[in-house]
């Protein structure tokens, strides 16, 4: 498949890349230059979260605003799918310019050019509100709070579920929440109850953009590892896009033992 993705220079891209590229021909878009590092390179609390794995390949760039409807719509052209990777956090203008407005071209873009295949991305807009609750689902009905940039991609998902369903599209939407590499050796602080690897995370891209027609025009799924509290859940996307998780982060929830420890409580009569 010929395959844009915009918001092609950030980390998720970066994993979803590393899996695409083995059988796909993409074309990447973004308002940075690809041999420009991310700031979350430049970051060194960040630097080490970041996917390991390089591109294998040239390919070819684009640069592309996605608040620019022209400019995007011309990056879709001759196109089989399109991966909406864009987003802005802290800009209070940027934030809505590009995760509402920019989705909305994005969409507008996959209707002029006959695309009918779209995967879409985001935070799961139910992390907060469902706190306490077990086995939440991705059919939880969205609660984006007060947060500004919640509500910017919420308002971005809403255009995208809109266009899919009056305009025949097949949109898969793949909410997520942190990212941690795979061999990592050190807990993540704070980390959370959703919770995927840079591997996991390319290989939900490749199951989308390879899926088979989904029930709903519509489909949204959480993409996360199997953890052990089952707070979110991730079944849906096992049984549609037949994505398993490979990384389940053992080191992040199973508490250690010292040996000499253990004997010292069977000693005192402990278990």
């Amino acid at each position: 498949m010929k395959i844009v993705l915009y918001g092609a220079g950030g980390p998720v891209a970066a994993a979803a890349i590393a899996e695409l590229e083995r059988d796909h021909t993409l074309r990447l878009t973004d308002v940075r230059p690809p041999n420009e590092p991310h700031p979350h390179q430049q970051d060194p609390a960040r630097a080490d979260r970041w996917p390991a794995r390089p591109h294998a390949r040239e390919h070819e760039f684009v640069p592309v605003d996605v608040t620019k409807p022209d400019e995007v719509l011309r990056a879709a052209a001759g196109m089989d799918a399109i991966i909406n990777l864009s987003v802005v956090r802290p800009d209070p203008v940027l934030s809505f310019r590009v995760n509402m407005m920019g989705a909305y071209h994005v969409m507008q873009a996959a209707v002029a050019q006959g695309i009918k295949r779209v995967v879409h991305t985001g935070p799961e807009v139910i992390i907060g509100h469902y706190w306490h609750d077990f086995d939440v689902t991705v059919e939880a009905p969205p609660r984006p709070g007060t947060g500004y940039y919640l509500l910017t991609k919420y308002l971005g998902q809403e255009a995208v579920r809109s266009f899919a369903e009056t305009q025949g599209l097949e949109v898969i939407a793949l909410y997520f929440h942190v990212f941690q590499p795979a061999e990592a050796t050190e807990r993540l602080p704070g980390a959370s109850p959703f919770l995927v690897s840079w591997g996991d995370t390319g290989r939900a891209f490749r199951a989308a953009v390879e899926a088979p027609p989904m029930p709903h025009a519509y489909e949204p799924f959480i993409i996360t590892t199997d953890l052990p509290q089952g707070k979110f859940n991730a079944e849906k996307a096992k049984r549609l896009l037949a994505w398993e998780p490979r990384d389940i982060f053992p080191g992040h929830w199973r508490r250690h033992v010292p040996r000499a420890s253990a004997e010292h409580r069977r000693s005192a009569g402990g278990p």
